[in-house]
């Protein structure tokens, strides 16, 4: 993960704006880059082609060839401050592992 000024990059998916539009603000306050997209197919057109981390917002399946990202898919229940404490869990263990990795070679 190599994040444009230590900044996660996070691609929401929400087949409905406005209901993704409480966690694309959290996770913008939260310090991260955020896109939304509403689709599987507009997420193909978006400006983050490579993002740290994929949260999805009622969707069934997201997954593509060669998809590096981990795919965080948000339960009904979850808060947007709870959603912004599970990025930030899984974009830490990420950067731990990557240097974790680097330090092996």
């Amino acid at each position: 993960m190599n994040p444009p000024n230590g900044v996660a990059r996070i691609l929401l998916i929400a087949d409905d704006p406005d209901g993704g539009l409480l966690y694309r603000n959290a996770l913008a306050a939260g310090g991260y880059h955020v896109v939304q997209a509403e689709s599987f197919i507009e997420a193909f057109d978006s400006s983050m082609t490579d993002p740290d981390v994929i949260v999805l917002c009622d969707l069934a399946i997201f997954a593509y060839p060669a998809q590096n990202a981990q795919v965080l898919r948000i339960p009904e229940e979850m808060t947007p401050a709870a959603l912004v404490v599970e990025v930030h869990r899984r974009v830490a263990l990420r950067a731990t592992l990557e240097a974790t990795i680097a330090q092996a070679a």
